[in-house]
């Protein structure tokens, strides 16, 4: 019997795509661009890019933009980390089923908990603009940890907190390795959410639960 669902965050419950949307401004402040480019067709190759190369990192995204002539002045990928690392300090969008899902899984008496690879700063500061940070039973964040997902020690973390064996949480993410792989391998019930709809690691099973979004944990929980 389920007593836990535990979540990734971005591409999960943050909304990253519409998040991307609110930063060209920011980029044109920071940045010379190409003054032919539009915030649309920045927005769009930033979010295709995004889809298509954020498992792989973020220096192929940098260099797809780069590709597309949207600087007028190149940034390095050195800068073009540390300003997108910035505005994630400023902006946040969640998506609008988030805290409704949240707050169902609360009332029917599921534990909540989230891991989230990355300096406890930046993710606390996201949960903070998404306002979500109160919804959650234990928060875990690789910086504050000599761990990372997919290491099952992460995990394990989340299992003491909350003091429920692993076979008896569900944990939501979009990465095939670091959240599918990584839960399932610490004793999980993997939920892969198809946010990105890319599956680059063909050595990693796809679990049997597969979402569009959030939103669809509700029925299968029924």
């Amino acid at each position: 019997m389920l007593k836990a669902v535990v979540f990734d965050l971005d591409h999960t419950l943050f909304d990253r795509y519409e998040t991307l949307k609110l930063c060209i401004p920011l980029f044109r402040e920071k940045f010379r661009i190409n003054p032919r480019v539009t915030d649309d067709y920045f927005a769009r190759e930033l979010i295709w890019a995004d889809k298509n190369f954020v498992h792989h990192g973020w220096k192929e995204i940098h260099a797809h933009l780069l590709k597309c002539n949207i600087f007028a002045e190149e940034p390095s990928f050195e800068e073009y980390e540390a300003a997108l690392l910035s505005f994630f300090h400023l902006v946040a969008v969640k998506f609008p089923f988030t805290i409704p899902v949240l707050q169902e899984l609360r009332s029917r008496g599921y534990k909540i908990g989230l891991i989230t690879n990355g300096e406890k700063i930046l993710q606390q500061k996201k949960l903070e603009l998404l306002g979500i940070k109160d919804y959650f039973d234990c928060i875990v964040y690789s910086g504050e940890t000599p761990y990372r997902k997919p290491q099952t020690e992460i995990f394990n973390i989340v299992c003491d907190s909350l003091k429920i064996p692993a076979k008896e949480m569900m944990f939501v993410g979009d990465h095939p390795l670091f959240d599918v792989d990584g839960s399932r391998r610490a004793g999980f019930v993997p939920v892969w959410v198809k946010t990105t709809g890319t599956w680059i690691y063909p050595e990693v099973e796809k679990p049997e639960i597969q979402i569009e979004t959030v939103k669809e944990l509700l029925d299968i929980l029924d």
